[in-house]
């Protein structure tokens, strides 16, 4: 934003301060000066001002934040015009004025000037305009452009003899309606766009440009001046889909003042007069919706808490009185009412930073506040989350964060429950809330995979989103995927993923959470029929475990084989029961080999339960030694590793040997398995 020296002068003295003081000031209440230059006699000063400061885009309003910082006067502002009454009210308005969408326009102020003479500005007027960025036009449309840079309230001007029926209409643009701008551009508007129409069709785009039909040109005599207050957001949106960003709709997005439009309008019919004659006819001003300005309450202990007890009372009540607000002392605090052009000040908070900006926050002793941590609550989920993570590392996983949203199509892929769909997504891939953490993973194994990384694990630990009534519930989940090779260190030969690293992360995870798993054939349709499991403890399912289906990876456009998991992080913590240390027995065990084959129909875990169903003595531990299927064949061999173990003596090798042959003569009577 480019402001004038010489400008900002007429509403404030700078006097005996130097260019570089000017700018340092601007610096230190929070006005960044970008560049700096000379403009002739006069120095511009390029200031970056954040968006919520649209008061501080104009020059009345710069000059109110130096007259705060210097402690000086704000001279020179214009005064609202004072109302008419009904005894000196004159005749009937030449234009009638009629807002139909108060939502979108809550103020639209008008004045009509007759006899005008349109022709170029003096030469004050084009320097001022020149020096800050704008091209100079004709007197009319050069004082609207004036007023707008002095007082921050954008304006327009219209040709009333081109106005029809000599009728001014706010309203919302109709279906298939197009406007002809100012720029030649014809512009289509849709019914969240502020039009501004006549007796016979738009006229201009509300907020944003006037319309072509109605342009101010050397002909002109009868003026019609126009300061309205627009809803920001429809402006915002209009100026967005139609791809224009003006003067106007910067400063109306940013909301403006929605009561100084009669002192603008005021303002520039003086200027007019004075550059171009005359006749000004009575102003009429059309309110549908009245903006009051905020009370808000500063209470002494917040200032002393926020700034390290460094601010007094009488500092900040001064403030607010030098920046225009009305302030009093109450028996705690100071009462401010914020005037409606400071449209950034809502609460308490923002009052305690606005005498920061001007105290200084380099001036607050920088020491830490005091730590309040208030009632410490555990967070199981929370914390079996983090140890999760910890977990899967330690597996050599590498973990990956995805977006919650999936295109409409991926969540049916997966389950048939009807997802949390998202109003008016931005995107088709942002349709819905993720009812799974595995479409995510394997977007990442395809992103992977297009880069040339052939081998890779990664896990996520997040948040799926299910409907619960009228709400959403979120569930805690875990999930892992393994594609290509793998291998337990660099220099041993690799070798394709299968089904049992899965198995193996899913019970590591549930062993250091101290859960026994059970695992029985899966039926999930997202995974390869005859390679895939789910993990139980008692009735309660934990993971989803296996091969992804061939079908579901070519949706991912993903080559070669998956196997994942979705692991229930809620289940698993709801199954981790009290657990206790066993002592470390004393004496040695002994390891022995079962070796059998059998029908693949035959699950490997309803030989391990059977086997633990006989309470073979001695017996701590059976687990998976070999699998394989020869190649040609219909028949799986098997191998178990069991543990036997004694606490109080030590077993000898014919004593296990002989235990150990029971137990497979037996296991081979209960299922139909051949012991080797």
């Amino acid at each position: 934003m480019k402001l004038s020296r010489d400008w900002l002068s007429d509403y404030v003295d700078l006097t005996g301060l130097s260019d570089e003081e000017l700018g340092q000031r601007f610096t230190e209440i929070g006005h960044a000066v970008e560049t700096m230059e000379k403009h002739g006699d006069d120095t511009v000063f390029d200031l970056e001002i954040t968006t919520n400061r649209v008061d501080a885009m104009s020059h009345l309003g710069m000059a109110r934040e130096l007259a705060a910082a210097l402690g000086r006067e704000v001279r020179g502002a214009p005064a609202p015009p004072p109302a008419r009454t009904g005894e000196d009210a004159g005749a009937p308005p030449a234009v009638t004025i009629r807002i139909e969408a108060d939502d979108l326009c809550s103020r639209f102020t008008g004045l009509v000037l007759r006899d005008v003479s349109v022709k170029e500005s003096p030469y004050h007027v084009q320097r001022r305009l020149e020096a800050v960025g704008l091209r100079p036009i004709n007197n009319v449309v050069d004082v609207t452009n004036y007023v707008m840079l002095a007082l921050g309230h954008p304006m327009h001007a219209y040709d009333l003899d081109k106005i029809g029926d000599k009728t001014i209409i706010v309203r919302r643009g109709k279906d298939g309606e197009k406007i002809k701008t100012l720029d030649g551009e014809t512009r289509a508007v849709d019914r969240d766009t502020v039009v501004i129409a006549d007796g016979k069709g738009g006229i201009g785009l509300g907020g944003v440009m006037g319309g072509e039909e109605s342009e101010i040109g050397p002909a002109t005599k009868n003026v019609l001046l126009e300061c309205a207050w627009f809803q920001p957001s429809f402006i915002r949106r209009a100026a967005r889909r139609l791809g224009m960003k003006t003067d106007a709709s910067y400063r109306f997005e940013r909301r403006v003042d929605p009561n100084d439009s009669t002192t603008a309008i005021d303002m520039a019919a003086q200027l007019i007069q004075e550059l171009g004659g005359g006749k000004r006819e009575e102003m009429i001003d059309i309110v549908a919706h009245r903006h009051a300005p905020k009370a808000i309450r500063l209470r002494f202990a917040k200032l002393h808490e926020q700034s390290a007890a460094a601010i007094g009372e009488g500092y900040a009540l001064d403030l607010f009185r030098r920046l225009g607000f009305s302030a009093s002392v109450v028996t705690d605090g100071i009462d401010v009412v914020v005037p409606t052009y400071r449209g950034d000040l809502h609460e308490e908070m923002d009052l305690v930073e606005e005498v920061l900006r001007f105290y200084g926050l380099n001036k607050v002793p920088a020491s830490l506040p005091r730590l309040t941590t208030g009632d410490i609550r555990e967070n199981k989920i929370v914390d079996a989350e983090d140890e999760t993570r910890d977990i899967l590392a330690g597996c050599g996983l590498a973990e990956a964060v995805n977006f919650a949203f999936l295109p409409a199509s991926q969540n049916a892929l997966f389950t048939a429950e009807e997802p949390v769909r998202i109003t008016n997504a931005l995107s088709e891939n942002i349709a819905e809330m993720r009812l799974s953490l595995i479409p995510g993973l394997l977007e990442s194994v395809a992103f992977n995979r297009s880069y040339g990384t052939r081998d890779g694990a990664l896990f996520e630990v997040g948040r799926t989103y299910h409907r619960n009534g009228n709400s959403v519930r979120e569930r805690h989940r875990a999930a892992i995927v393994l594609f290509g090779a793998i291998g337990s260190h660099w220099g041993d030969a690799k070798r394709a993923i299968d089904f049992f690293d899965i198995k193996g992360m899913v019970a590591q995870l549930a062993e250091k959470l101290h859960v026994s798993l059970g695992f029985a054939t899966s039926d999930a349709e997202w995974m390869r029929a005859g390679k895939r499991a789910v993990a139980r403890h008692k009735d309660r399912e934990i993971a989803t475990l296996g091969f992804v289906s061939h079908d579901v990876l070519q949706r991912f456009g993903v080559k070669g084989d998956v196997v994942a998991a979705e692991i229930d992080l809620e289940a698993l913590l709801a199954s981790t029961g009290e657990w206790k240390m066993a002592p470390v027995a004393r004496f040695p065990g002994l390891p022995m080999i079962l070796a059998m084959t059998h029908a693949p129909d035959v699950e490997y875990q309803r030989i391990v339960d059977t086997i633990r169903s006989l309470d073979v003595p001695h017996l701590h531990q059976v687990g998976l030694r070999d699998r394989f299927i020869p190649e040609g064949e219909n028949t799986v061999k098997t191998t178990l590793g069991m543990w036997y173990q004694a606490f109080d003596r030590s077993l000898t090798q014919e004593e296990v040997a002989q235990i150990h042959q029971r137990a497979a003569a037996r296991l081979a009577e209960l299922l139909p398995v051949k012991v080797l």
